[in-house]
C-alpha cells in the first residue's frame, strides 16, 4: 500500500455513552476489548487507538497552504483509472474529477455520511476557501466505493447528506468551530462535536480537521456479525478524522484516498477475523486501500495488481463485495457493501444491484442427520463468473469408509458404514473451465436411536431364489455367494454390516464357515465359493447398536457341468502396428436349463495368421455378468478368436471376433546442424526429430537411437556420433567433426517400425593452418652435455588463433656440412600448445622441430637452431 502509515483508532467492543435522547438502549452489546492498540478512556468508552506513521514524505505537523490543498484532486480519477485497467470501463465524463455525488431522497433523511470542516476557535477558518475541495474529495470517496462495487458487477454509492447543485447534488460540508484544544486528540474532537449535538446514530461524521496532529483516525466496532443489526451499521454515531496534511490524497501520487480509508473503517472494515485481516484493523494482501504494514502481526504480501491500491478489498473476500463468494468468509460475516449508509446497501433499494461473481464460488448442502449405513443426499451448487463452465466436480469425505454414488456429479448420495457415529465432513471440489478450483466442506452428522430392523437374503451365481431355494452353479467353478442386507423401514441397502456365512454338505456333521464379508454401498456382501456337491449356505447378521440381528437366510447350491455359449467382437478391423485393439464379448452358461452367471472365467484370445500360425493375444476374464474385455496390440494380420477350454465345470466353446489387418507405420526423421563448416575436430550440434506416421497421425518415437554419419565425396559413410530421442521424439548431439562430406541422420528400425534416414547437408572439417616456434637453451654445449629445446604450436582458422594441444612433433638434427636430416626424438604439445624436449648433441649442427602427417593440420617447421659441440 502506498500509504504506509495512517493513524487509525477503533471504537472496539463498546457500549457508547451518548445522550439518552438518541435512544441507543436497543443497540447491540459487545464485549469491550482492544486489539493491538492502547485502550483509551474516551467519550466512546472502551475504544482502542492504533497510532501509525503518516505517508512517506508527509510531515503531519507541518501546516499545508491553502494553495497546495486546492491542487489536490482526491481519489476519484485514480479510482476510475484503476477500475478501467482492471476491466471495468466508465464513460469519459464520469471518470473526470467532479464534486457531484448521487442525489438520494430529500438529501438528509435516513442513514448518511455527514461532511464537516472542523477548526478550533481562534484559528484561521479556511472553510470558504476550501469548500469546493471538500466536496471534490467527498466525491472521490464515493468514486472509490462505486468503482470497487463495479469490480464485482454491483452498484454502490455513498449516501451523503447533500445539497442540490444545478440538477446534480454535492456533499454538504458543515463549518464547525470547536473550543481551543479540541483537536489535540481524537477523543477531544469527538467530545467537542458531540457537545454541539453531532451524535446521531444515523450519521457517520467525516471530519476534515484543520489541525497538524495526525493523518487519519476512525472508530470501528470489532463485531463481524452478519446482518443489518451489525453495530457498525447505524447503532451508534461514528467518526472519521483526517488532518490537513493528509487531505485530498489519491490523485496519482502513489497515495490512496485517506478519506475513503477512514470512512471504510466506520462502515466496518477490516476485522481481525477476516481471511487477510491484521490485529490492528487492516489487511495484509496488497494492493488495497485498506492494507498496509500496521504492526498488526502479519507480513505484507503482494497478491493483487498495484492498481488495486486505489480501490477496496483485493480479491473481494475480506470486507467489501457486492457478490461475496457463496460459502466464503465474507458471505457469512459483516460485509461493508451491505451498509445502509450506501445507496444500494441495506435492503438493496435506491439504485443498488446485487453484483455478479468474479471468482469461482460454490455452496454445499448435506441432508443431515444421516442414518449410519444408509445413503443421504449431498449437493454442491457452483457459482460461475460469466463465460465459465464447470469442468469437474470431485467429492471426498474425511472418513475413508464413506462412499459416493456419483463422486463427479453436482448431486450425489453419500453413505458411511453402519458403525459410524458422531460426525464427519464431506468436501466437494469444483474446477471451472479456466482451471480455478473451489472446495467447500459441510458436516455430515449421524443419527442415533433404537436399533433398526433389517432383512438378509442370499444369492449365488447371479440367481436370487426364495429363502431356502436352490441356485444352480457350475461344478468346481468359482461363483459369487452374495448376502443382500436391506433396511426394513426404508427398503434402502445398508453399508458396513458383516454377513456371517456358513456352508454344509450332506457329508458334513456340522456347518463350516464360508466367510464373513462386509456389505458395500449396494447392501451386498460377496464371498467367492466353489461346490462339487450340493451345499447348503446360511447367512446371518449380528445385532449392532444401530441395527437389529437378521437371519438366518438359506440357499442350496446345486452343481452341474454347465453348457456354455460365447460371443466376441473387435472394436477395430484395421490398425497400425503397436496400436491397441479391444476384444469384447460375453460368456453365458446354464445348468439344467437354469442360467448361471460364469464370473471369473479365463478365456484365451488368439490370432491366426493367413499362414496358419496361431499367436496368443492374451487372456480375458469374465466379470460378474459374464462379460469380458481385453486390450491387446496385435503384431500381425489375421483372424481373432476367443476360446474356452472344456472341463468339469464348462463345456468347450469358441467364437470368432473378426479379422484384423495390421499395417506398418512409416518413420519420419528430420535433422539439422548448427554450423556447416568448422575447423578439424571442432564441435557441431546435430538435432532433429524421430516420429511415427500412422496414416498422417504422427507421434513421437522415444528412447530410440539415431546415428549421425558423414559420407566423404566418393567414399563410404563414417559414423561420427549418435543420439537418443527424448519423450517428444527430439534428439540432439554434439559431434567433433573430423571429416568433410554429406551429413545424414538415420534410424536403423525395429520390428513394426521401419528404418529411415534424412540428409542434413554438406559439412566441412577444414584444415588448421599452423605456426611453430622453438628455441634452444644454449648455442654451445660441452661434449656429453644436454640441450633443451622449447617452444609452442598454434593453430588458426577463420582468422582466430588458439593453442594447438595434444599434437605429436618431431625433433630433427642435421650435422654441419651434411645434407642428411635425422629424427632424434618426438614430443607432444600441452593444453597450451607448449612443448619441451631434452636432447644430447654429439656434433655441431642444426636442430629443427616439425609437424607433419597430422590429419586436419597443415605441416609446420620451426626455424633451425644452430648448436656447436666442443
Amino acid at each position: 500500500m502506498a500509504l504506509r502509515r495512517v493513524l487509525v483508532s477503533f471504537a472496539l467492543g463498546i457500549a457508547v455513552v451518548v445522550p439518552a435522547a438518541f435512544g441507543l438502549s436497543q443497540a447491540p452489546a459487545h464485549e469491550p476489548r482492544c486489539g493491538t492498540g492502547s485502550s483509551l478512556d474516551w467519550v466512546l468508552p472502551g475504544a482502542c487507538q492504533h497510532v501509525d506513521e503518516p505517508p512517506a514524505g508527509v510531515d503531519v505537523t507541518e501546516p499545508v497552504s491553502t494553495t497546495e490543498l486546492r491542487g489536490r484532486d482526491g481519489g476519484g480519477a485514480e479510482a476510475y483509472a484503476a477500475a478501467e485497467e482492471l476491466g471495468v470501463p466508465a464513460a469519459t465524463q464520469a471518470a473526470a474529477a467532479s464534486p457531484a455525488v448521487t442525489c438520494d431522497g430529500d438529501g438528509s433523511s435516513g442513514y448518511r455520511v455527514q461532511g464537516m470542516y472542523v477548526v478550533e476557535a481562534g484559528r484561521a477558518n479556511r472553510y470558504a476557501a476550501l469548500q469546493d475541495s471538500f466536496r471534490l474529495w467527498a466525491a472521490g470517496v464515493d468514486d472509490v466505493v462505486n468503482r470497487s462495487a463495479a469490480l464485482t458487477g454491483g452498484v454502490r454509492k455513498v449516501r451523503f447528506v447533500t445539497d442540490a447543485a444545478g440538477g446534480t447534488c454535492t456533499a454538504r460540508v458543515l463549518n464547525v468551530t470547536v473550543p481551543a484544544g479540541a483537536t489535540s486528540s481524537f477523543n477531544a474532537t469527538i467530545s467537542a462535536v458531540q457537545a454541539l449535538g453531532y451524535s446521531d446514530p444515523s450519521r457517520k461524521y467525516l471530519m476534515w480537521t484543520d489541525a497538524t496532529v495526525l493523518c487519519g483516525v476512525a472508530s470501528m466496532y470489532p463485531n463481524d456479525t452478519d446482518g443489518q443489526g451489525n453495530p457498525n451499521n447505524g447503532s451508534y454515531a461514528q467518526y472519521a478524522r483526517v488532518d490537513s496534511g493528509c487531505w485530498g490524497f489519491g490523485d496519482g501520487a502513489a497515495q490512496h484516498s485517506v478519506e475513503a480509508h477512514e470512512v471504510l473503517h466506520t462502515l466496518g472494515g477490516v476485522f481481525s477475523t477476516a481471511p487477510h485481516g491484521t490485529r490492528a484493523g487492516h489487511c495484509w494482501d496488497e494492493s488495497d486501500t485498506m492494507c498496509y504494514a500496521d504492526g498488526g502481526g502479519f507480513a505484507m504480501q503482494q497478491v493483487c495488481p498495484a492498481q488495486r491500491e486505489y480501490l477496496l478489498d483485493c480479491n473481494n473476500d475480506d470486507y467489501f463485495s457486492t457478490y461475496p463468494d457463496p460459502g466464503g468468509w465474507l458471505d457469512g460475516h459483516w460485509n461493508a457493501a451491505d451498509s445502509r449508509f450506501l445507496i444500494g446497501g441495506g435492503n438493496g433499494s435506491g439504485g443498488g444491484t446485487p453484483g455478479a461473481p468474479t471468482v469461482l464460488g460454490a455452496s454445499i448442502a448435506v441432508n443431515n442427520p444421516a442414518v449410519p449405513g444408509l445413503a443421504t443426499q449431498a449437493s454442491v451448487t457452483p457459482v460461475l463468473p460469466s463465460g465459465r463452465t464447470v469442468a469437474s466436480v470431485l467429492w471426498r469425505s474425511a472418513r475413508s469408509d464413506c462412499a459416493f454414488s456419483a463422486p463427479q456429479a453436482t448431486q450425489t448420495d453419500v453413505v458411511c458404514n453402519a458403525s459410524a457415529s458422531g460426525s464427519t465432513t464431506v468436501t466437494a471440489t469444483v474446477t471451472d473451465s479456466t482451471g480455478a478450483t473451489k472446495a467447500v466442506t459441510s458436516p455430515l452428522t449421524f443419527a442415533t436411536g433404537a436399533a433398526r430392523p433389517i432383512t438378509i437374503a442370499l444369492g449365488a451365481a447371479g440367481q436370487r431364489p426364495a429363502d431356502g431355494g436352490t441356485a444352480a452353479v457350475c461344478t468346481g467353478a468359482a461363483f459369487p455367494l452374495t448376502a443382500t442386507v436391506l433396511d426394513t423401514a426404508s427398503g434402502q441397502p445398508v453399508k458396513g454390516l458383516t454377513a456371517a456365512l456358513t456352508k454344509q454338505t450332506a457329508a458334513m456333521l456340522a456347518p463350516a464357515s464360508a466367510g464373513a464379508p462386509v456389505t458395500a454401498a449396494t447392501g451386498v456382501a460377496t464371498q467367492g465359493q466353489t461346490a462339487t456337491v450340493a451345499t447348503t449356505y446360511r447367512g446371518r447378521v449380528a445385532a449392532t447398536p444401530r441395527y437389529a440381528a437378521a437371519g438366518p437366510a438359506t440357499l442350496v447350491a446345486a452343481p452341474a457341468r454347465c453348457t456354455t455359449a460365447l460371443t466376441a467382437a473387435l472394436d477395430e478391423t484395421e490398425v497400425w502396428y503397436g496400436d491397441p485393439v479391444v476384444a469384447t464379448g460375453r460368456l453365458t452358461a446354464s445348468a439344467g436349463g437354469t442360467a448361471v452367471v460364469p464370473s471369473g472365467v479365463s478365456l484365451a484370445v488368439r490370432l491366426t495368421t493367413s499362414a496358419g500360425k496361431v499367436l496368443s493375444l492374451g487372456v480375458a476374464k469374465t466379470d460378474a455378468e459374464g462379460r469380458f474385455a481385453l486390450t491387446t496390440k496385435p503384431t500381425a494380420s489375421g483372424t481373432v478368436s476367443v476360446v474356452l477350454a472344456g472341463g468339469a465345470s464348462y463345456t468347450e466353446v469358441g467364437a470368432g471376433a473378426g479379422a484384423i489387418t495390421v499395417r506398418e507405420p512409416a518413420t519420419r526423421v528430420t535433422g539439422a546442424v548448427d554450423k556447416e563448416a568448422v575447423a578439424y575436430g571442432q564441435s557441431v550440434v546435430v538435432s532433429g526429430t524421430l516420429r511415427r506416421d500412422a496414416g498422417g497421425a504422427t507421434s513421437a518415437l522415444a528412447s530410440r537411437s539415431v546415428a549421425i554419419t558423414v559420407t566423404p565425396t566418393g567414399g563410404t559413410a563414417v559414423k561420427v556420433g549418435a543420439a537418443t530421442t527424448k519423450a517428444d521424439g527430439s534428439f540432439s548431439a554434439t559431434v567433433a567433426l573430423k571429416a568433410s562430406g554429406t551429413l545424414a541422420v538415420s534410424y536403423a528400425g525395429t520390428t513394426g517400425q521401419p528404418a529411415a534416414s534424412a540428409t542434413v547437408g554438406t559439412v566441412t572439417a577444414a584444415t588448421w593452418s599452423t605456426a611453430l616456434s622453438a628455441s634452444a637453451s644454449a648455442t654451445r654445449v660441452a661434449p656429453g652435455g644436454a640441450l633443451t629445446i622449447t617452444g609452442a604450436l598454434s593453430r588458426t582458422y577463420a582468422g582466430a588463433s588458439t593453442p594447438a594441444p595434444a599434437l605429436r612433433l618431431k625433433v630433427t638434427f642435421r650435422a654441419a656440412g651434411s645434407s642428411t636430416t635425422t629424427v632424434v626424438s618426438s614430443v607432444t604439445t600441452t593444453a597450451t600448445g607448449a612443448f619441451s624436449a631434452k636432447v644430447l648433441p654429439k656434433a655441431s649442427g642444426t636442430w629443427t622441430v616439425t609437424l607433419s602427417d597430422t590429419p586436419g593440420y597443415a605441416p609446420a617447421a620451426s626455424s633451425g637452431l644452430t648448436v656447436s659441440v666442443g
